[in-house]
C-alpha cells in the first residue's frame, strides 16, 4: 500500500524483526510521569480560508470555537534514524529467543505467571501463536492448576491471562478467599499486590458475577486507603504510583501501549526484576516509538499536503497528531503500521465530517451535503458551497486511492463497506442536525436509534480492519454487517460515554437533543439523575463487552481490535471529552512520540 504509507515505507521495510503474524467513530489521563509537565502554550494556528458568507447564513450557523490542535513545532521536527531501528530489531531478535526459550522451560504456573509479565511489558504480541497454543491446552487442565493454590496475586494473574486469550474461567476461583459469612478474608488487605491484581482482574467481570463487583469494592477501597497513606506508612512510592493509574484506568480499560509504557516504569523498579526481560521490553518499547514517529511524519505530511486549512473555514477539530494516537490505541503492534495509518487518516475525515454537521452548517447544506454523500459525487448538488464539495472530494479521492491498493488483493469489499458505514453514519448525523436546528427534543428510545449509529463504532471498525492482511478478510466483514453483540455493546458504551462528557458543549452550542436531555424527557428525573444512570449504563455494557468478547467465534487479534476500541472510548472519554481537550491526553501523546524511552 505505497500509496496510503508514501514518505514512510521503511516502517514496512522492518517488519520482519517483528513476529509474523496471520495477521468512536469515537470522540484522559496523563501518565503520572509527564501530567504536570503541560506548557501553558504549545501550539501554532494556522491561518485558515473564511469564505464568503451573508449574514442570514452566519445567524443560522452553530458556531463553535474548539481549541486548537496539539500540532505544533516538536511534531512537525520528528526525525528518524534508520540505523537505529535496524539495530533494535536485531537486538529484539536475540532476546526474543531467549524469551521463547524460557516460556518451554517454565511449568504451567509458571508460564502463565511469565506471559501476564509479557503482556504488561507490552512484548506479548511477539509470542501470539505459542501463547495461544499453550493456553488452549491448558486450559482443558485448568483444575490441575488452580488447585490448592491460596495465593491471591497468583489465583488473580491466572484468570486474567485465561480471560484476557478468551477462556471464561470461572469467578468462582475467587470463592477461596471469602469467609464464612461471605466476606473476603482480612489477612488479602496485607499483600498489596496481590488486592491491585484481584482488583484488575474484577474488570473482567460479566453481568452475571456478584462476586467479581463485589472484588471491585472491596479492591477499590483497600487501594484508595493504600496510596493514601491509611494502611501503611512504608508504602513504596513506585507501587503506589501504579496503583494511582490503575485506579485512574485498569488495564482492562486502558490502552495497551499506554499499559505497557507504565509497566516498564514499575518494572524496572521492582527490586527482583529480570534484566533480560525488562531490556527486551525497553527495547521493543522504544523500537514501536520510532515506527509511531515515522507514521506520524506521513501523516503530517500528508495533511499538510492535502492543504484543508485554506480552502474550508475555521469550524472543525484539527486532530492530526490526537487520530494516529487513537489508531495506536485499536492496534499498537509494528506491523500494523499501514493499518494505523489508514485508521489515522480516515478518522481526520470522520471528525471533519462530524464538525461540519455538529458545528457548522446549516439546515439546507447539512441536506444539501449529505445528499452529496449518499451519491458519493462531490458535485452532485449544485447549492453546496464550494468549500465543502472541496471537503468531500478530498474524502471521496481517499477512498478511491483505497481501492486501487487493495483492487489486486481482490479486497475490494472492505473499502466499499466502509463507504457504506460512513453514510449511515452521516445520515444519523443529519438527522440530529434537523434536531437541533428545528428544536425538537425527542424521547430516548428515539434518540437512541440515532445515537448508537452516531457514536461512529461501526465506522471506526469499518476502517480499522482494512489495512490488517488477509486476517481481516471477508468473513469479518460478514461478521461486521450482521451487527455483532460485541459490536453492539461498543455502541451503547461509545453513546453513552459519550453523551455524559459533551452535554455542557452541545447545550451550548444549542443542540436541546442530547441523550442526557431527552433521558430526562422520557422518564423524569433529574440531571443529577441521568448521569448516575448513564454511568450505571456504562458499567453493564463493559460487563456485556467481557461477555460478548468470550463468546465471539471470530480470531483472536480480531477480537481483540473490536476491545480496543472499547479501550478507546475509556482512555478518550471516562474522566472527559479529550479528544477535543487534548491536554487531557497530552502526557500520552508525548509518551509514545515525543519521550524516547531511556535503555
Amino acid at each position: 500500500m505505497e500509496a496510503i504509507i508514501k514518505n514512510g515505507s521503511h516502517s514496512l521495510a522492518l517488519v520482519h524483526y517483528c513476529p509474523k503474524t496471520s495477521a468512536s467513530f469515537i470522540r484522559a489521563r496523563c501518565l503520572s510521569f509527564s501530567k504536570n509537565s503541560f506548557p501553558k502554550k504549545m501550539v501554532v494556528v494556522a491561518t485558515r480560508a473564511t469564505p464568503s458568507i451573508s449574514d442570514h447564513e452566519a445567524t443560522n450557523r452553530p458556531l463553535f470555537q474548539f481549541p486548537p490542535s496539539l500540532l505544533d513545532d516538536r511534531f512537525l521536527s520528528l526525525s528518524k534514524n534508520d540505523s537505529e531501528m535496524e539495530s533494535l530489531g536485531r537486538n529484539i531478535e536475540v532476546l526474543k529467543a531467549r524469551v521463547s526459550d524460557k516460556l518451554v522451560c517454565l511449568d504451567a504456573k509458571g508460564k502463565i505467571h511469565l506471559i501476564h509479565m509479557l503482556v504488561s511489558l507490552g512484548v506479548a504480541y511477539h509470542f501470539e501463536k505459542q501463547i495461544e497454543e499453550f493456553l488452549k491446552d491448558a486450559f482443558e487442565k485448568v483444575e490441575n492448576i488452580t488447585i490448592g493454590e491460596e495465593d491471591i496475586y497468583s489465583i488473580s494473574v491466572i484468570f486474567r491471562v485465561f480471560r484476557l486469550y478468551g477462556h471464561k474461567l470461572s469467578s468462582d476461583v475467587f470463592n477461596r478467599f471469602k469467609e464464612e459469612n461471605g466476606d473476603f478474608k482480612k489477612c488479602l488487605i496485607d499483600d498489596v499486590r496481590g488486592i491491585l491484581s484481584f482488583y484488575e482482574a474484577s474488570h473482567f467481570g460479566t453481568n452475571t458475577e456478584e462476586i467479581l463487583d463485589e472484588a471491585m469494592q472491596f479492591t477499590h477501597k483497600h487501594l484508595e486507603l493504600y496510596v493514601g497513606g491509611g494502611t501503611n506508612a512504608d508504602n513504596e512510592a513506585h507501587i503506589s504510583e501504579l496503583i494511582r493509574n490503575v485506579l485512574y484506568l485498569s488495564q482492562q480499560e486502558n490502552a495497551e501501549v499506554i499499559v505497557a509504557r507504565e509497566y516498564i516504569r514499575f518494572y524496572e523498579q521492582e527490586p527482583h526484576h529480570d534484566e533480560m526481560l525488562l531490556k527486551f521490553a525497553k527495547l521493543n518499547f522504544k523500537f514501536m516509538q520510532l515506527h509511531y514517529m515515522q507514521e506520524l511524519q506521513t501523516v503530517v505530511r500528508w495533511w499538510k499536503e492535502l492543504d484543508l486549512e485554506s480552502k474550508i473555514p475555521n469550524y472543525y477539530r484539527e486532530r492530526v497528531v490526537e487520530c494516529l494516537f487513537w489508531a495506536t490505541v485499536v492496534y499498537m503492534e509494528p506491523q500494523y503500521s499501514t493499518a494505523r495509518i489508514i485508521l489515522a487518516k480516515c478518522i481526520v475525515f470522520l471528525t471533519i465530517l462530524d464538525d461540519v454537521y455538529d458545528a457548522y452548517c446549516t439546515l439546507p447544506e447539512a441536506i444539501g451535503f449529505t445528499e452529496s454523500l449518499e451519491r458519493w459525487e462531490a458535485d452532485a448538488v449544485d447549492m453546496l458551497p464550494d468549500h465543502l464539495k472541496v471537503f468531500l472530494r478530498s474524502l471521496i479521492d481517499f477512498f478511491q486511492d483505497l481501492e486501487g491498493e487493495v483492487k489486486s488483493e481482490g479486497r475490494l469489499y472492505n473499502v466499499q463497506y466502509a463507504i457504506d458505514e460512513i453514510k449511515r453514519l452521516f445520515r444519523a448525523d443529519l438527522a440530529l442536525a434537523k434536531w437541533a436546528r428545528t428544536g425538537y427534543t425527542p424521547n430516548f428510545d428515539e434518540y437512541m436509534e440515532v445515537g448508537l449509529v452516531t457514536g461512529g463504532v461501526d465506522c471506526t471498525a469499518a476502517v480499522a480492519f482494512i489495512g490488517m492482511g488477509e486476517i481481516a478478510g471477508k468473513e469479518v466483514y460478514d461478521w461486521l454487517r450482521s451487527r455483532p453483540k460485541l459490536i453492539q455493546t461498543l455502541d451503547l458504551k461509545s453513546r453513552f460515554r459519550d453523551d455524559v462528557v459533551t452535554y455542557k458543549d452541545e447545550m451550548a452550542r444549542g443542540e436541546i437533543a442530547t441523550g442526557i436531555n431527552c433521558y430526562m424527557k422520557q422518564y423524569g428525573v433529574t440531571e443529577e439523575e441521568a448521569f448516575l444512570d448513564f454511568d450505571r449504563k456504562v458499567k453493564h455494557a463493559s460487563k456485556l463487552m467481557n461477555e460478548e468478547y468470550l463468546k465471539t467465534n471470530m480470531p483472536l487479534k480480531i477480537a481483540r481490535v473490536a476491545f480496543n476500541i472499547g479501550r478507546l472510548i475509556d482512555v478518550n472519554y471516562k474522566h472527559g471529552d479529550g479528544f477535543t481537550y487534548m491536554e487531557m491526553l497530552q502526557g500520552q501523546i508525548n509518551s509514545l512520540f515525543i519521550d524516547l524511552i531511556t535503555i
